[in-house]
Order: structure tokens, then C-alpha cells, then sequence
């Protein structure tokens, strides 16, 4: 089951007095999906995203991994493209988007297809990487 590896992979970089894993209620789990459903979002993606807000819905942490809620009507703000905004952190944007998740910016879908994932589980893999490298960096500059 993905929750599992879901909490797995956000306890590592969640600092609880920061970046709180909490769930969706199930209200909001079956609005997002009525929401998703009427705009003919795939079931596989649909049940992705349902496994990640049953385990942490509206999850940010550090500069890269920012999900919006799933009540958040921004999900769907680029559907006409036929994309998901999943979310935004700083200036990193992560996406559904040609039948991939995505870590990018607001003006390209992601960065290289490094950074285009067949899973939602693996587009948090390749933020945590991120958030990993970013903190390996900063060890280094600082002399720590």
C-alpha cells in the first residue's frame, strides 16, 4: 500500500513543530474525488492523490514540496490544458501533466525528465532528493 511508503517518505523531511502530517476528513476526500470524477481525471491519478490526502493533505516542506489542499479548487486551475497544479513551493510547482508527476516551475511543466515521475510516490522521492541536496549544499557552504 503507498500510505505506507507516503509517511514514510514525508516523516523524513517533516519537522512536526513545522510540517504537520495530517489527513483529509472524508468529506474532503469525496469532494475531491466528485471534483476530479466530473472533470474526467484519470482513476489511477485520482487514487494516487486520494492515498497522499489520506495520509497528509495539504503538506509543505522547505523550499520544495508544497501539496495544495484537496478541497483547493487551484488543482484544477490548468485543467483546460489538461493539467493538475498539485502545488506550489517558493518556485517550484508540482504537477500532473502528460500522464506524469512533475517537479517544475511556473513556466516549464518540470525541469528535465529527471524530474518527471510515473508516481506520485516517486515525485515525493525526487523532491525529498531535492530537499536533500539542497541541505548537503548549504552544509558545505557553511562549513557544518
Amino acid at each position: 500500500m503507498n500510505q505506507e511508503k507516503i509517511i514514510s517518505l514525508l516523516s523524513r523531511v517533516s519537522d512536526e513543530q513545522y510540517y504537520k502530517i495530517k489527513p483529509a476528513t472524508n468529506e474532503q476526500i469525496q469532494s475531491f474525488k466528485t471534483k476530479a470524477i466530473e472533470r474526467q481525471v484519470g482513476q489511477e491519478v485520482i487514487d494516487q492523490l486520494v492515498e497522499l490526502y489520506e495520509t497528509a493533505d495539504n503538506f509543505c516542506c522547505e523550499i520544495v514540496m508544497g501539496f495544495h489542499s484537496c478541497t483547493d479548487d487551484m488543482i484544477y486551475e490548468w485543467w483546460d490544458e489538461k493539467e493538475l497544479w498539485l502545488g506550489q513551493r517558493d518556485f517550484n510547482t508540482l504537477r500532473w501533466a502528460n500522464g506524469k508527476f512533475c517537479l517544475g516551475d511556473a513556466g516549464n511543466i518540470s525541469y528535465s525528465s529527471d524530474y518527471e515521475c510515473d508516481t506520485l510516490v516517486g515525485l515525493i522521492e525526487c523532491c525529498i532528493r531535492e530537499i536533500e541536496n539542497a541541505n548537503d549544499y548549504n552544509k558545505l557552504n557553511n562549513g557544518q
